[in-house]
């Protein structure tokens, strides 16, 4: 008896990688004695990362053409 292999809906990384930049940045920001603009550069690269990795399983944000 074999088994089917089911290929899920890919989920989004997206919200994930800008709560792990929230949260280097923090660290990060405290460290360097300027919060918040290092937590924005932070939160704003972990956000383009994770639009990079959506982009690459495709999901689309939005309507689809």
């Amino acid at each position: 008896m074999t088994r089917k292999t089911r290929k899920g809906k890919p989920t989004s990384v997206l919200a994930m990688c800008a709560t792990v930049g929230f949260f280097i940045g923090l660290g990060l920001g405290a460290l360097m004695n300027n919060l918040l603009l290092v937590m924005f550069i932070v939160v704003a690269l972990g956000c383009l990362i994770g639009y990079q990795i959506d982009k690459k399983n495709g999901i689309t944000y939005g309507r689809r053409h």
